[in-house]
């Protein structure tokens, strides 16, 4: 009884000896907290205005689709966009269509957009929603004087069903946001 006693008093002693290991400024804990990161801007302040977009169109796939097989993106995408809701923008500079074009498969899959001005950003995904359909992320960024236009569009593939040849009805919804700094 008496050894583990003087055991539980040496491990005791050496976890609070080795808990101040490390102080004294050389690079251990002082015990006094640095003070946080810059934190980025506060988006709510940097979005001008907030207008929500619908979408609808066609996607054609180079081949039959495979009403079996899920999420099949591969292929044109021919998305229209109309504004649903200006929210508080006077106004919502969108292209009444966006064409993408997706190749490849899983990680090789690249989407294209076709018709991007020359100081447009782009970035585009497709990914399987888990029930069949395929849901895109388009985003746009594009200045505006002092300011940046960004357009999210998300437009929708249903799953396809057995009546499906190589067409797929788009529906969807989208974001435009006018921001006072690039997003």
């Amino acid at each position: 009884m008496d050894r583990k006693l003087s055991s539980l008093l040496v491990v005791g002693t050496l976890g609070i000896v080795g808990c101040g290991v490390g102080g004294g400024g050389d690079g251990g804990d002082s015990g006094v907290n640095p003070p946080p990161p810059d934190s980025p801007p506060n988006n709510e302040d940097s979005i001008k205005c907030t207008a929500q977009v619908a979408l609808a169109g066609m996607f054609t796939a180079p081949a039959q689709i495979d009403p079996l097989g899920g999420c099949q993106p591969t292929g044109m995408w021919a998305v229209t966009a109309t504004v649903s809701d200006k929210g508080t923008c006077t106004d919502v500079p969108i292209k009444a269509s966006y064409n993408y074009t997706l190749t490849g498969v899983g990680r090789d899959s690249k989407v294209a957009y076709a018709g991007a001005a020359t100081s447009e950003e782009f970035k585009g995904a497709v990914s399987a929603s888990g029930d069949g359909a395929c849901t895109g992320s388009f985003e746009h960024i594009l200045p505006d004087g002092s300011n940046f236009d960004q357009i999210t569009l998300r437009p929708i593939l249903p799953k396809p069903d057995a009546t499906v040849t190589t067409t797929l009805t788009i529906s969807g919804t989208g974001e435009f946001n006018l921001w006072n700094r690039h997003p």
